[in-house]
């Protein structure tokens, strides 16, 4: 099934193009002048002390179609809440959900955030008016780098069996798909276009990571994605949990009595220097000065291929549609290795169709008997994870010594933590931000 949505790339993981999507190059750093929101006299008048006069001006006495009110309110309220999340580094959570956020409040956070060195993954649903903020961390992005390289791999082989200019196929991990009800950047997004005339563009695969997530709302997310892209042959998430939430050191505990006086932020290596032993093959807990900084709990894989109605159904319990594995602690993941060779199958036949369809005498058999080869070994991802967890480590230990210890000795004024960016993120930015917004200045 074709794809009509628009398609923007946010970042520059790969460089070719494909017909079909649309990239945008690299966000400039040029000053952006953007209309600064102005409160409503209403909410001005009451300020004052004074009762907003109302005038009505409908003759008519049929009765008003009842309105959410959250959706009628001054936008610059919840704007400010995600970009304040986003903003933050020393933040106990990297995905958080903000209701009642309009279409147009959608569109201005994604400019926004064009601007920040942390690129969040966004998913809204114009339904129901619920954006979902992810922020990027090594555990999460080690996840989809790995299994992306594996696809990309699988994907030169078969197109290594197709003559001449059919396809054009990219995996994307960071692409904006929009149809209709739900605008989202999926983790892994592996788009095939047909060089069909106009090109036919579909999705074959879609991947999640989800790290310390709830998970029927990802399910429902996922369901919501089904609903707005059905071509989708093979879909699978990762779900990354942590043993103890993370939280920062406490101003009673030792960490904080003594890192917090170190008088420089402590390097990877120095943070890492001490006599605790350390896995490279599986992630293992990190504690440092007496503080948890990270402990993965659980990595659990679940893999949905399309029925015989051409649809994947997030609620089937067939086991030849879905199934379920554990990759941390105990690994179980042959019955995930088979569903998603299963699916990988699939992309193969819907990789011959495309190219019939722009070539109907072309030969398809070399390629519908070309290997399909599992594209990763498990065990090397294990490997990576227990690498991004003791980055994702040491970045909350650098985030907290910024905010608690880092600041000593350096004051900056209102102006300068409004305009510090999110790279460097402290209490009194985030005071600042609020000031301005009480100024009628727009958010940099």
């Amino acid at each position: 099934m074709s794809m009509t949505g628009t398609l923007t790339i946010r970042s520059h993981s790969s460089q070719s193009h494909s017909p079909g999507l649309s990239r945008q190059g690299k966000s400039s750093r040029e000053e952006k002048v953007i209309e600064p929101y102005k409160q409503p006299s209403t909410r001005l008048a009451t300020n004052r002390g004074r009762k907003p006069a109302t005038k009505y001006t409908s003759t008519s006495q049929a009765p008003l179609r009842e309105v959410n009110p959250n959706l009628t309110k001054a936008p610059v309220a919840g704007r400010h809440k995600v970009l304040s999340f986003v903003s933050q580094s020393n933040r106990e959570t990297d995905c958080k959900v903000f209701q009642n956020i309009t279409r147009a409040d959608y569109n201005y956070i994604s400019h926004e955030i064009e601007h920040y060195p942390e690129r969040p993954r966004l998913e809204y649903n114009c339904d129901t008016h619920t954006l979902v903020v992810e922020m990027p961390s090594p555990v999460h992005e080690a996840v989809i780098k790995f299994i992306t390289k594996g696809l990309e791999r699988l994907d030169d082989i078969l197109l290594d069996f197709i003559a001449g200019k059919l396809l054009s196929s990219e995996t994307h991990t960071n692409l904006t798909i929009d149809e209709k009800s739900v605008i989202c950047i999926p983790d892994i997004l592996h788009v095939v276009t047909a060089l069909t005339n106009p090109p036919t563009v579909t999705i074959p695969i879609m991947g999640e990571v989800a790290v310390s997530q709830s998970r029927a709302d990802l399910l429902e997310r996922l369901r919501n994605r089904i609903k707005a892209f059905p071509d989708i042959s093979l879909l699978f998430i990762a779900e990354v949990q942590e043993r103890i939430p993370y939280s920062p050191p406490k101003r009673s505990s030792k960490a904080w009595q003594k890192l917090q006086k170190e008088e420089e932020v402590r390097s990877y290596h120095t943070f890492y220097s001490d006599d605790t032993p350390r896995s490279y093959d599986i992630p293992t807990e990190i504690e440092v000065e007496q503080h948890i900084w990270h402990a993965m709990s659980t990595v659990h894989f679940q893999v949905w291929v399309q029925g015989d109605d051409g649809r994947i159904d997030i609620d089937t319990q067939d086991p030849n549609l879905t199934t379920r594995g554990q990759l941390f602690p105990k690994k179980s993941m042959d019955n995930v290795t088979l569903v998603m060779e299963r699916g990988l199958f699939r992309m193969r036949e819907q990789y011959a169709h495309l190219c019939q369809r722009v070539s109907p005498n072309t030969d398809v058999t070399a390629l519908l008997a070309a290997p399909v080869t599992f594209p990763f070994v498990w065990d090397g991802m294990l490997e990576k994870l227990s690498l991004a967890c003791m980055s994702m480590a040491h970045n909350r230990y650098k985030a907290w010594y910024d905010e608690v210890g880092g600041s000593k000795g350096v004051k900056r004024t209102a102006e300068e933590a409004f305009y510090a960016g999110p790279a460097r993120s402290t209490r009194s930015r985030t005071r600042a931000r609020t000031a301005a917004l009480g100024r009628g200045q727009s958010l940099p």
